[in-house]
């Protein structure tokens, strides 16, 4: 992705959030079966440290972190390269519903993430590479490491990680009394749906309400970006890759420096399934942050400043592989 693809932009950026946006150095496509996948990467205007590939979570796209987490990352002189998830942000999505979040199966997701790595991440990306993946995104990423290896990745932090869900069980057993059925599954979990408008007062994902209104307000500048609820075919699909993950050796066969970064007050994945996740891992380690919701990158100042300190202390540390001679 040598050339920008002017596409690939946003159309608009809201102007409540112009000052702390980094637009990208390059926005382009990548092809692959069943639609095109959105990329952006950031140059540093100094020389590099490394790179941070961003991940995304469940219904997220590149510009809620484009805000600021990328700023961020820029002025800590990492390069930045993310993609939005098949089905999210400005890839292609599978249903003519562009506001159901849909996927056929997890594999799907570990595949793009593999074509996103090979690439542009390996051919272009200063070394170290440092990954910086959320919730759902932390889930694929740490089923690519297990299946795939560590590829182009010095260390990784793994924010909130989808490791299991606070109401799992109930989830499961609606889904066993559901037969798969392609109209069946192709529907809104019950309790979700298209709308995209969320009260700040009950939220379960951060206490910063100022943050909790970027999503409202990219939607709003470009509605491209803007989705609703999950599908009983995507629920489907995630559980069985929850399933995958708790599988006896697969993540032991992860050897990459891994930080799990837990939201003690989390309400949407099981912060429980945390620590027995990097306990797991060849090299875990793993750090619980009292009073924050799932959202740790957009939580209030103080919260995210307790996560900029591990992620600094973390990538301290980190240096680029030795190539083979």
């Amino acid at each position: 992705m040598s050339d920008s693809d002017p596409s690939a932009a946003p159309a608009a950026v809201p102007p409540e959030l112009a000052a702390t946006y980094a637009a990208a150095t390059r926005y382009g496509f990548l092809e692959r079966a069943g639609g095109r996948l959105r990329c952006a990467c950031w140059d540093t205007p100094r020389t590099a440290r490394g790179t941070v590939v961003l991940m995304t979570g469940h219904s997220e796209f590149i510009e809620k972190y484009a805000t600021e987490v990328v700023g961020e990352l820029l002025a800590r002189d990492y390069a930045v390269a993310s993609m939005d998830w098949r089905g999210q942000g400005l890839s292609d999505r599978p249903l003519a519903d562009r506001a159901k979040s849909h996927i056929d199966d997890f594999a799907t997701y570990v595949a793009d993430f593999q074509l996103f790595l090979e690439r542009l991440v390996v051919p272009q990306a200063p070394r170290p590479v440092l990954a910086l993946c959320h919730s759902m995104g932390a889930h694929i990423v740490l089923r690519a490491l297990a299946e795939h290896g560590a590829g182009p990745f010095s260390a990784g932090m793994f924010v909130a990680p989808m490791t299991g869900l606070k109401r799992e069980a109930l989830l499961r057993a609606m889904l066993r009394l559901v037969p798969v059925r392609v109209r069946l599954e192709e529907q809104y979990l019950a309790g979700t749906g298209a709308a995209h408008g969320q009260a700040f007062v009950g939220n379960v994902l951060t206490h910063d309400e100022r943050r909790f209104r970027f999503k409202q307000q990219w939607f709003a500048a470009d509605p491209r970006l803007a989705i609703g609820g999950p599908t009983l075919g995507w629920c489907r699909q995630a559980a069985r890759s929850l399933a995958l993950l708790r599988s006896p050796g697969f993540l032991e066969r992860i050897e990459l420096p891994a930080l799990v970064l837990s939201a003690a007050e989390d309400m949407l994945v099981d912060s429980a399934t945390h620590a027995p996740v990097a306990d797991r891992l060849r090299r875990g380690a793993f750090l619980s942050i009292a009073g924050s919701r799932h959202e740790i990158l957009m939580e209030t100042d103080d919260i995210r400043a307790r996560f900029w300190e591990a992620f600094d202390h973390m990538a301290k540390g980190v240096t680029a592989p030795a190539l083979s001679p």
